[in-house]
């Protein structure tokens, strides 16, 4: 399976001329061959808390349906990320993280568990309450939303039925470091592939450095760019399945021991 990237300087809250730019990204993406393309969070807004302009309907959303006629042209699998205002009896939004196949069908969508309350997104939006895993060219991907990255547990929930788990982000460049040393740890403690892709630029006051990365079950970086817009393309094999079998690390992981743990915790905190 040949996976992209698509590294995304958006234009602060424009979602058609952040689209423009997009298709650029998806036609590079498709001349190169990608089975499936990633564009980073809330992928032609920026990462706004500014639901009123940027929100849509989660039931008919202008966004997906742009993108599934793009994902037709191209022919091919796209997932990216969109801010969807509240149902019905609810009074907050989502953060969500769409992934289409490339005849423009809805794969699967996922729900940001974790807002960034630093950040003041759990003002304004709710989180998920599902994790999400797909199957996609012989392949299961598991999908996650930028502040997720620094909640191993999620990982480690998903990891025996996922081979690629894909996190879309606008993670600033102050916290470049974070971003790697993370992206890298749970692709190790999970012998799994491991993608991140993140905008670039100097987004509504921020700085963005992108480093979208994808690394191997071992840990090793296989692609990477920096500082530009742009497109990262590397091919997903079998290494994580073969590291799996060979180095059985899953067998010696004691989840009732841990649930026992988190229980006890949680009775004293009660007290």
């Amino acid at each position: 399976m040949r996976i992209a990237l698509g590294q995304l300087n958006m234009v602060w809250e424009d979602k058609e001329l952040s689209l423009q730019k997009a298709e650029k990204l998806m036609e590079q993406a498709s001349a190169q061959k990608a089975d499936i393309l990633f564009f980073p969070e809330m992928s032609f807004t920026g990462f706004s808390m500014n639901l009123a302009k940027i929100g849509e309907s989660g039931e008919a959303s202008d966004t997906v349906r742009q993108m599934k006629e793009l994902a037709v042209r191209y022919k091919m699998a796209v997932g990216f990320g969109w801010a969807a205002l509240p149902e019905l009896g609810q009074e907050k939004g989502t953060n969500r993280f769409t992934l289409l196949d490339k005849d423009g069908q809805e794969l699967t969508e996922y729900v940001k568990l974790h807002p960034f309350r630093y950040g003041g997104e759990a003002d304004v939006y709710q989180g998920g309450d599902q994790l999400v895993t797909v199957p996609f060219c012989g392949h299961r991907i598991s999908l996650f939303v930028c502040y997720d990255l620094r909640f191993p547990e999620i990982f480690q929930a998903v990891s025996d039925q996922s081979d690629l788990m894909v996190v879309i982000a606008d993670w600033p460049a102050s916290r470049a470091d974070h971003w790697l040393a993370l992206l890298k740890a749970r692709a190790i403690e999970n012998q799994s592939y491991m993608a991140g892709v993140n905008c670039v630029g100097d987004i509504d006051g921020l700085s963005y450095s992108g480093d979208s990365s994808i690394f191997d079950p071992l840990g090793q970086m296989i692609g990477t760019l920096h500082g530009q817009e742009g497109i990262v393309v590397c091919d997903i094999g079998e290494d994580a399945e073969r590291l799996r079998q060979k180095f059985q690390m899953k067998c010696d992981r004691r989840n009732d021991f841990y649930i026992q743990q988190y229980e006890k915790i949680r009775k004293v905190q009660s007290l």
